[in-house]
């Protein structure tokens, strides 16, 4: 499997993204462990591949790393005069991590010592996400065609109020929707900070089964969208990190790269036996730069939820499922405006 085909394959032109796809990027999150009620009434949060389960948009290693096991990614700042590795970030080793236990400490302690001015409630949090997934409406995808979505979009600090763009305009909603997991500033801020405390708070959000392997995913998809879809105080995004460390079956896959060409460190882990879903980090600075999910197995699918008689797709070994990179995020003045 040639990898950089797979990924100048996938990437091409950016489509305007549809109506649909702006209703997915802001409705359901997953319904996995422990169940989803029709009577829920709790908005779920993150865009999500059309038909993988019912599981949001994540990232996927390489299928010839994840058969490798371990893992080396070098974080690089130059050599010392005595040729030794010098770290780009104070108080963080230099040189490569050996697991993904290594990977994440470096990355919340480099959380924990980043600049950070929060929002005022009058400014607007912007995020811009650029994701490559199937043409198909629903389904996985098995090869090709694919589509591009730029998504842009703001939060107000106040959390009472966002910002999308529709039709090529900049749209305002007014209403305060409650999200799973939150979209806004004040509960992003208010999450636990202790890492057992959080893993305790994202089990609870669904209903799982602390210890189950269907929580251990939701506990790694979850966390995802909350550093995919946000700007997060440091403590908050430190937490996360760690917590992520405390999920079984993470691992650290070497010689990966971003959608956008940047070298990554990517940390993921299997999902529904078939499928790898991974988080990939900068590896000089650990910040948080995007997702890739890929068939690591052949998988038969049907369409959506477990219908028997909805169409059966067979997916083969090596198929990139999507690629997300988040190209934009700060604190602006107003809607519509963009970070470098």
């Amino acid at each position: 499997m040639d990898e950089l085909k797979i990924l100048r394959d996938a990437w091409g032109d950016a489509d305007a993204p549809s109506q649909s796809a702006h209703a997915q990027a802001r409705a359901t999150l997953l319904a996995r462990a422990g169940g989803q009620t029709q009577a829920s009434r709790r908005r779920r949060r993150g865009f999500r591949l059309p038909r993988i389960g019912v599981r949001l948009a994540m990232v996927g290693a390489l299928a010839a790393a994840i058969a490798a096991g371990v893992t080396v990614v070098q974080n690089s700042g130059g050599t010392d005069k005595d040729g030794r590795p010098r770290s780009m970030l104070p108080g963080i080793p230099a040189g490569p991590v050996a697991n993904a236990a290594e990977a994440l400490d470096r990355a919340a302690a480099a959380a924990d010592s980043r600049p950070f001015t929060p929002p005022r409630p009058d400014q607007w949090i912007y995020i811009e996400l650029r994701i490559r997934t199937t043409a198909k409406e629903s389904g996985v995808a098995t090869g090709g065609p694919y589509r591009t979505i730029v998504r842009r979009s703001w939060e107000r600090g106040d959390g009472k109020k966002s910002a999308r763009v529709e039709n090529g305009q900049v749209k305002i909603f007014n209403e305060f929707s409650r999200t799973v997991p939150p979209s806004d500033y004040p509960s992003l801020a208010a999450l636990p900070t202790d890492p057992d405390a959080l893993l305790r708070w994202v089990d609870a959000q669904n209903g799982a089964k602390p210890g189950s392997e269907g929580a251990y995913q939701f506990d790694f998809e979850t966390l995802n969208v909350i550093l995919r879809e946000n700007l997060l105080p440091p403590r908050t995004e430190a937490a996360i990190f760690r917590a992520m460390k405390k999920i079984p079956g993470v691992v650290l896959v070497d010689n990966s790269a971003d959608a956008a060409g940047r070298p990554a460190i990517a940390l993921g882990r299997i999902a529904e036996g078939w499928l790898h879903e991974e988080v990939m980090l900068d590896p000089k600075t650990y910040a948080y730069l995007g997702e890739r999910a890929i068939s690591i197995k052949g998988h038969t699918s049907r369409g959506a939820g477990d219908d028997p008689t909805a169409a059966v797709t067979y997916v083969k070994k090596g198929v990139l499922q999507n690629l997300t990179v988040r190209t934009g995020a700060g604190i602006v003045d107003e809607p519509g405006r963009r970070t470098s």
